[in-house]
Parts: C-alpha cells; structure tokens; sequence
C-alpha cells in the first residue's frame, strides 16, 4: 500500500513539464482573448473615425449634399410589388 500511495504521489506530482502545459493553455486563451481585443479596439476606432470625418463634413457643408444623393440613390418603395416573398402556411 505505502508503495502505491508513493508511485501515486509520483506520478501526479506537480513536475515543471506538468506546470509547462497547464499555464500553456492558459498563455493560448490569453492570447486569442487579447488579440480578440485588439482586433474589436480597431473596429471602434475605425467606426469612430468614419463618424468624425462624416460630422465634420456636415459641420462645413450642411446635411443637404447628404441628404440628397441618398434620396436619388434610395428606390421608391412604393413602387414595389408587395407580397411577392413566399407564401407561407396558416397556422391552426
């Protein structure tokens, strides 16, 4: 029995190689979690860049140059035929 419980206390040891790859995995999902970081810091600074410039042009130039090449951009709508999606089955 004393020789089971030492191969035991042997065998799950806490060795340096067994350290290595438990904090390894740990490194990796810092890792992935900090890039994730960086990768969603660089959308906001890009959506917060696109929103300044676009405030600063309305600041120099008004809103009607906006406002009017997307009106003759958007289609009307009314104009479209409704109920052309597919049918659907009534629910009973």
């Amino acid at each position: 029995m004393l020789n089971w419980i030492s191969r035991w206390a042997m065998r799950h040891a806490p060795t340096p190689e067994k350290t290595a790859a438990s904090m390894l995995v740990t490194a990796r999902m810092e890792l992935f979690a900090a890039e994730q970081r960086v990768i969603d810091a660089k959308l906001q600074a890009d959506y917060w860049r696109t929103r300044v410039s676009f405030l600063e042009e309305v600041q120099k130039q008004g809103i009607d140059p906006w406002v009017t090449s997307h009106a003759a951009q958007r289609p009307d709508l009314d104009s479209a035929p409704r109920g052309t999606g597919p049918r659907l089955a009534a629910s009973t």
